[in-house]
């Protein structure tokens, strides 16, 4: 089983409204502020957090207990605008756990936290997949900025949509970096798909802790880098690489 959460800053619009016009500066600094509260916060459990919206965000969990993510919900009330809920559910995917969380996520009437995980869930090993492209900021002398930026885009989109279909998820770290997490009976053949796209190297790491799985597989990612290897892909398991 698999273990994924979604955040919501309630009647988030509604505030951005009552800034006036020459708001977006307001909003900006107070997504960045509330952002980074709550990535430190999340990194510190094991979580992995990422902004879908600013007004809403997924996490992708380990073994944290309510308590925890309580802690969490009093500590970003003192720099949120507004009220935060949280729901956590579970599924046989990340996807699965997600698409529940997100139902559950409505029933919470203002603010709060829904934790839809029976007490005898087994936390399958998640993996974690740290991407990126050789060479591409070279690319930047030879076309604009912003055109790099569309064929990462491209790419992106392509990344998502895969990585759904297996029962994972997806994001855009920034630069010319991606993270995705998947099922671990779907590893085959997303290396498979991986070793396809022209100059991508991948890094992936296997733990049931988020955090850890994503540190594993920056750790591959780096390896390649640095030792310069032919190796499109390489794989780091907890207790067999470290």
């Amino acid at each position: 089983m698999y273990r994924v959460g979604v955040v919501e800053l309630v009647g988030y619009r509604f505030w951005t409204e009552t800034l006036g016009s020459d708001r977006e500066w307001i909003i900006q600094t107070t997504q960045a502020k509330l952002y980074n509260l709550l990535h430190k916060e999340f990194s510190n459990i094991g979580s992995f957090l990422h902004s879908l919206r600013y007004d809403y965000m997924v996490f992708v969990d380990g073994n944290s207990k309510p308590k925890k993510y309580i802690n969490i919900l009093n500590k970003a009330s003192k720099t949120a605008p507004v009220p935060l809920r949280i729901a956590i559910s579970h599924g046989k995917t990340l996807i699965e756990a997600q698409n529940r969380a997100t139902k559950n996520l409505q029933s919470i009437e203002v603010q709060g936290l829904i934790f839809d995980v029976p007490n005898n869930c087994n936390i399958s090993p998640i993996v974690a997949i740290h991407s990126d492209f050789n060479d591409f900021t070279n690319k930047i002398r030879e076309v604009s900025i912003y055109e790099t930026y569309l064929e990462l885009s491209k790419f992106y989109v392509k990344l998502k949509k895969f990585i759904m279909k297996n029962g994972g998820l997806a994001f855009y770290l920034g630069g010319d970096n991606f993270v995705s997490f998947i099922p671990l009976r779907k590893l085959d053949k997303t290396i498979g798909f991986l070793k396809e796209i022209p100059c991508l190297k991948s890094g992936i790491g296997i733990h049931k802790i988020p955090r850890r799985a994503l540190t594993l597989a920056t750790k591959a990612l780096d390896e390649i880098r640095e030792n310069r290897e032919n190796a499109k892909v390489k794989v780091l398991v907890f207790g067999e690489n470290t």
